[in-house]
Order: C-alpha cells, then structure tokens, then sequence
C-alpha cells in the first residue's frame, strides 16, 4: 500500500514537537548553575511586603510587579533555585503558545507557522532568561499579549479586547520601564496592519486604550521620576555602537556568532577569517532577505503585516540607540527579548506571503537559519556561565581557620553568601559575614540614599581597617566581583595592609584570603 502523507498530522506533529522543545529547554537544568548577582538582588527584594517592594524600588531601575508577583510566589512555593526561577520559566512556557496563536493570525502557511515556531523555541536568549530569577520572561509574555489583544481589536474591537489590551500594556510598564520605548513601535502596529476597522476607529479605540492603561499607571509615575534621576546620575553605560546594533539583531534573532567563532578556531584553528564580522554580517545579510521578501509580497494586506511586524521589533532598538547617544547610555541587549520576540516571524514571513521559486528560496532560507539558532541554541547555552556565588561560599565555609570574617562586595551579593551558607551547605560550621552594608532587613529609613552615595568605594577599606584593628581575626575573606568599581581600590589595600594574600578564583569571581599581620 502506497503511504500518503496526511498535511494535518505534519503540521501539528511539528507545532507539537516545537512546543515541547521549547517547554523542556525552558525548564531543563535550571538549578544548574548558582545564582547570580542581579539574582540575588531578586532574592533580596522579593522578601519584603508589596508595601516596602514599592517603597524600595524607587532607588532602582524596574517598577514592582515582577518582584510582587515572586514575593507571593516565593510564599507557596519556597525559596530554592528552582523555585525562584520557575516563575520565570512558567511564563516563558505559557509565552510559546501564545507566540504561536500570533503566527497563525498573521502568517498564511502552515510551513511558515512551523518554522517560527521551531525558531522561537530554540531561541537561545529566550531560553536563557526564562531560566532567570528576573522579570525578562514576564516582559516577553506581556509583549506578546499586547500584540495579540491588539490583532484581535483590529478584527474586532470590543469593550472586553480593549480593557485587555489596556491591562497588557499597564502590566507590561509596570514589569519593565524598556516597555515604554516598546509603545511607539506598537502604536505603528495598531495603525498599519491591514484590517476592516477604519482609521477613526483605530484613533478613537487607541485612545481609549491609552486612557485607561495610563490611568492604571498614575500611582507610579512619581516613583518613575525618581528613578529617572537615579538613571542619569548612576547607571554608568557606555554609549553603544553600530556593533551593538548588530549584535543585538544576531541574539535576539537566535544567532550567535560566537558559537561559528568557537566552531572554525576549536576544528579549524582560525578565527581572524571567520570572526564575528564574517558571520554577523552574514546573518544581516538573510535579514534585509528576509525583509525584502516581505516588502515585496503578493498582496499590499502582507506588506502591510510585514512593515508592522519589522517597526514593532526594530523601532524600540534604534529609538534607545539614539536616546543612549543623545541623553544617559541606557542600551542594553536584554531589555529588547519582549519587542524582538517577533523576529522569527519576520525571517518566516516570505514563506507565506511569496510564490512559486521565490517561495521556495526563503523556505530554504528559513531552514538554513533553523539549523543556525538550533547550533547556537546548543553552543550558548552549553558555553555561558553565572557567576559562581554557590562554589564561593561553599569554599569559604570549608576553609578551617577560625574566627575569620567574611566581606562580601559588591553588597548586594551578601545576599547570596548569606542563601547559601545557611540552606545548601548546613554540614558545614557557620561563618560571620558582612559587607557595605549589613542589614536590609527591613531597610532603613534613608537606604536610598546610602545605596548610591559616592563613599561606597572607600567603605571595604573601612570595615577589613576596622576588622584588623580589633584583633578578632586572624583571617578576612574577600568575596567579590574583579571587574566591580570598588574592586581596584581594596585590592591595593589588600596587598598594603595583609601579612600575604592567597587568591582562588571562580567563574567571574573571586575569593582574597587576607592573613592578618600579627600585632
């Protein structure tokens, strides 16, 4: 009997094994590795009350609700590495169904709903950070949303989808303030995708919309001035170039070069001829491909989608390129994972929208970048790293002299000594630890102000100057970040005012072992 292939159980065996790959590598591994700095900020933050989580983040960057939605979270669930992360991971798995939902309404091909599919699955710098104790996850599910209620307004609008997209948008500004840069590409959305509602219509609902989304905002717009001043004067970027403009295309996109790189130095030994400009510009090169194809469709309604589509993703990057070269650098490529998580629809969208052999190249095309995202899906998320706070602290509670004291800079990751100490390695005796600041617990009344005050470089030297006098010790153990600003200054102390100084290092950090001189 002759076997005849049935297109429905392809294409949903397809979509159901996207899925699942998605899902699993979300959820794969993800007490693997310790975690890390802005992590353990999370943990730290994440234990107070909505009321003082408010209070606290007015001398942050981020508005509350991520650190909210975890603080309850944390409550039924508990405080381990999987727990922390899997809310994040939760969001993350919900997000590819809804991802897909999206792809169906725009895209008009099975093959091509397939194949973004496949591409947002394996997507590594999605994948990474829906493993992540951080609010990126949230932001792309949000993202996601928003377009999606505001397709469904374009084919219908309704009290109910207009309320939606209201709730979408405020929640989404309350994750993240990058979602603010994320409005103008969708607005261009809302008034250039092809639909029956008249452009009237699309103004009167979109002001609705914004009415009652920034209406839902007001309580934290005073918290959103002051943590704009608290950007201009100490976020501390540098200005970004044309390169980070391509980089950022690359990982957002699911390329990445530096696993091509690894491939021709490890098996080839070059890396000069086949460098990040040899694979980035060959992946700019299948973008602007991409785009063209999509440029030039059948049909005026697929052009359409596709300039909708390329302004939402790209907009929100060129528009914080400009605003980092013209006011405070605020560039920074994970901000972008929930307005460029459309891109695969872009690189998949000349499959539908083409015909006859041109249809057939960008369905090669498309498959030649499936195979590429697979790879560096592969090669980041086997090669990356978090800073290794659990092998720190397990090394300092092995270590026999006693009484010792332990500093921890910068001093946010106390946090993450003092997690580790007391639930991962209980077999081992307890140590003393402090850092800048001891005790946020709850923080005191003028904390914001001492998190950003200018003696916070000098104060390490304060406390081992402190320590050493007292003649407590015979030991003080530095754990800290070598790259971090107060660095430089306590190693230099270090190596002045220690009887001798023994280094071990981990992956982006380090313990200094100081022995102190006898009196």
């Amino acid at each position: 009997m002759k076997f005849q292939r049935n297109p429905d159980v392809i294409f949903v065996a397809a979509i159901g094994l996207a899925m699942f790959a998605g899902v699993w590598l979300r959820w794969s591994g993800m007490d693997s590795q310790s975690l890390w700095a802005d992590e353990g900020y999370t943990l730290w933050i994440t234990q107070f009350s909505p009321k003082e989580v408010w209070r606290i983040l007015q001398a942050d960057t981020s508005p509350p609700l991520y650190y909210i939605l975890l603080h309850y979270w944390r409550t039924l669930f508990g405080n381990s590495e999987l727990s922390l992360r899997a809310l994040s991971a939760l969001f993350g798995s919900l997000s590819i169904p809804l991802f897909y939902l999206i792809a169906r309404k725009i895209l008009a091909t099975r093959m091509s709903v397939a194949l973004a599919m496949m591409l947002y699955s394996v997507s590594f710098f999605q994948v990474w950070y829906a493993k992540e104790a951080r609010f990126y996850a949230l932001l792309v599910f949000l993202s996601l949303g928003s377009v999606y209620f505001a397709l469904l307004c374009l084919e219908k609008a309704s009290a109910l989808r207009l309320v939606g997209l209201a709730l979408v948008l405020s929640a989404s500004l309350y994750t993240h303030n990058m979602a603010w840069f994320y409005l103008p590409g969708l607005v261009v959305f809302w008034f250039v995708y092809p639909s029956e509602i008249t452009t009237g219509a699309r103004i009167r609902n979109g002001l609705i919309v914004a009415a009652v989304a920034l209406f839902l905002y007001i309580p934290w717009l005073p918290s959103l001035a002051q943590q704009m001043r608290m950007v201009h004067n100490f976020l501390g970027l540098s200005k970004p170039r044309a390169r980070n403009l391509l980089e950022t295309l690359c990982i957002l996109s699911g390329f990445d070069t530096r696993t091509f790189q690894d491939v021709f130095r490890d098996h080839f030994h070059t890396q000069r001829l086949f460098g990040f400009w040899t694979w980035a510009p060959a992946f700019l090169i299948v973008f602007v491909l991409c785009v063209i194809g999509t440029l030039y469709a059948v049909r005026s309604g697929d052009r359409s989608k596709g300039i909708a589509l390329l302004v939402y993703s790209v907009l929100p990057i060129l528009l914080v390129f400009l605003d980092s070269h013209l006011w405070t650098p605020i560039y920074i490529d994970r901000t972008f994972t929930g307005s460029c998580v459309l891109i695969p629809l872009i690189l998949c969208a000349p499959i539908a929208f083409q015909v006859g052999n041109r249809k057939k190249m960008f369905q090669f095309i498309a498959l030649s970048v499936l195979l590429g995202t697979a790879a560096s899906a592969f090669g980041y998320l086997r090669r990356e790293r978090k800073e290794d706070w659990r092998g720190v602290t397990e090394y300092l509670l092995k270590l026999p002299e006693r009484p010792r004291l332990v500093v921890v800079v910068l001093d946010y990751c106390q946090v993450l000594v003092h997690y580790y100490a007391t639930g991962s390695f209980k077999i081992y005796p307890p140590i003393e630890i402090t850092g800048l600041r001891t005790k946020f617990n709850p923080p005191e009344p003028g904390f914001e102000d001492a998190i950003n005050e200018d003696e916070r470089t000098v104060e390490p030297m304060a406390i081992v100057s402190r320590a050493m006098d007292s003649g407590q010790y015979k030991e003080i153990d530095f754990a800290l970040q070598p790259t971090a600003p107060p660095v430089k200054a306590l190693t230099d102390y270090l190596a002045a005012h220690c009887g001798s100084v023994e280094i071990a290092e981990f992956h982006w950090l380090e313990v200094r072992r100081c022995f102190v001189r006898s009196k």
